[in-house]
């Protein structure tokens, strides 16, 4: 008789457990499992790589699963149930959902509970992921919640990024210090770059145009030309000036003469004022001031085993 009730109560606890969920075997990566073939190999190992930078720098993981069907089955209870039977740790998040279907969800540890709340589960769903799955784009939607729930992880335990988290070239040089870092600028920006070079060529091809014309138009013999010319503000016949021609012999001096003829003729002598003075004045004539006598004014100057809170967000 005690059998009998022990297999009963075993039957309706098996019952009362989502079927499907138990007949989901998780895969070998434990992090992804996907009985759909929806997923890349690219995209499964994006998401590996996640987890093992998650676990090892604040425990937490972030499981995805990808189902043909849930049947009768509410989303929210498969996913609970799914939780449960992976045993999954308190501060995991796993994501259910079935592409056939069209619905699914993110499920939280018992830890996340009040950290991250159903409304915040839709609001990233809604954000980053449902988009992209209505669209078949079943790739990026994963990597792309994934990534943002990882970042959400790093920023409530406080954990840096790894710098690995980067894909593409420009993740590959991010660990190359600050060459990688000038790389990956040049990498970024290449065609801005590559146009800015081609502007200051035509800018260089223009002014040795200007150069050579200038000294062909002056029937002069063309000098070598340097682009940092263009930066002078001389004009080019000073830059290289063209040789002068020879002077040419002077002709024969006069006889000087000797004693007295030779002085000069004595200048008479000159009114108003006294001393003498050489050169150009700005004085007028006869050498007084204007009345007044002022001068101007002014100047000059220069891990495992948790149960699921049951806090659920998505498509039911």
């Amino acid at each position: 008789m005690k059998k009998t009730v022990s297999l009963i109560l075993t039957a309706l606890l098996l019952l009362c457990l989502p079927l499907s969920a138990l007949a989901l075997t998780q895969s070998e990566d434990f992090y992804v499992t996907d009985e759909t073939g929806s997923l890349s190999q690219e995209t499964v190992e994006e998401v590996l790589e996640v987890n093992y930078d998650l676990e090892e720098s604040c425990g937490a993981q972030i499981v995805v699963a990808f189902i043909r069907y849930f049947g009768d089955t509410y989303a929210d209870e498969y996913a609970v149930g799914l939780f449960n039977d992976w045993q999954l740790s308190d501060r995991a998040m796993l994501l259910v959902v079935s592409p056939r279907e069209g619905r699914g969800g993110l499920t939280v540890g018992r830890e996340l509970v009040d950290l991250f709340t159903e409304d915040d589960i839709n609001r990233y769903l809604d954000r980053y992921f449902w988009d992209d799955f209505d669209d078949g784009k079943y790739d990026r939607a994963v990597t792309t919640l994934v990534r943002e729930l990882a970042d959400w992880f790093y920023d409530r335990y406080g954990v840096d990024a790894p710098s690995s988290q980067g894909s593409g070239s420009a993740g590959a040089l991010a660990g190359l210090g600050i060459l990688g870092a000038i790389l990956g600028f040049l990498f970024r920006n290449i065609f801005i770059i590559l146009i800015f070079v081609l502007l200051i060529a035509l800018v260089i091809y223009a002014d040795r145009r200007r150069y050579r014309g200038y000294y062909m138009s002056m029937g002069m013999p063309i000098p070598r030309y340097y682009p940092w010319y263009m930066f002078s503000t001389r004009p080019y016949r000073r830059w290289n000036p063209p040789p002068r021609d020879p002077p040419g012999p002077r002709g024969p001096r006069g006889p000087r003469g000797g004693g007295g003829g030779g002085s000069r003729p004595s200048r008479p002598p000159r009114s108003g004022g006294s001393g003498t003075f050489g050169g150009r004045s700005g004085r007028p004539s006869g050498g007084s001031r204007p009345s007044g006598g002022s001068r101007p004014s002014g100047g000059f100057r220069p891990s495992g085993g948790g149960r699921s809170g049951g806090s659920f967000g998505g498509r039911r």
